[in-house]
């Protein structure tokens, strides 16, 4: 993630990044995806964000029983990545609720945001991984800043500062401090500042 890695190096760190990100892939797919595998044993991590296709874990979380592939998939992927990378720490990104096709036929935010933070926490807590709130940070900027567009014209995929606004809070998950430098990645810098201190209540709410 280039916005991430630009974060990180303005406060002093260095990220080597492996992305395997394809778009609308849900951990099944990833573990029928030659590359996805090949990532995972060729190379040792000592973190791994993990995010599901986008509406999946609140599939889960309205059926947890017929939902149980689901929770299958993300335990034998994890097992997985912790077979070849043993001290691991995994990450599940929360991932955001949108408007497009009636909420992902949630039919409004507040039921898509409920049921995508109910279910990603529960399969966190199936694959001992911690929960990135990107969810969460998404639906506080639309109550607190609905001036910044999150996202893109379809209404679903992440705008520029909803990229941004994630890898802040990622950058929170790796390092839990406060911003101390100022990399707006090209973008606008009152509005970056206002997405990275969202970012940082989060670390100190989670």
């Amino acid at each position: 993630d280039a916005k991430l890695k630009a974060i990180a190096a303005a406060e002093g760190h260095t990220l080597v990044i492996n992305a395997q990100t394809q778009g609308g892939y849900t951990f099944q797919k990833h573990l029928r995806r030659d590359e996805t595998l090949s990532a995972i044993i060729y190379y040792t991590y000592d973190v791994a964000f993990l995010q599901d296709q986008s509406y999946t874990p609140a599939i889960y979380a309205q059926n947890p029983r017929n939902g149980r592939i689901i929770r299958k998939d993300a335990q034998e992927l994890a097992s997985r990545i912790r077979c070849y990378s043993p001290s691991v720490r995994l990450i599940l990104e929360q991932t955001w609720a949108y408007e497009s096709k009636d909420f992902a036929h949630f039919g409004s935010y507040e039921n898509f945001d409920k049921l995508l933070a109910k279910g990603t926490k529960q399969i966190a807590r199936s694959i001992d991984a911690d929960v990135s709130p990107i969810g969460e940070a998404f639906r506080l900027c639309r109550e607190r800043y609905p001036e910044i567009d999150l996202y893109q014209p379809d209404r679903q995929h992440q705008s520029a500062y909803g990229a941004y606004l994630k890898a802040c809070v990622n950058y929170q998950m790796l390092y839990h401090t406060p911003f101390t430098a100022v990399e707006n990645c090209g973008l606008d810098a009152d509005k970056c500042t206002r997405l990275r201190r969202l970012a940082e209540s989060l670390n100190t709410r989670h």
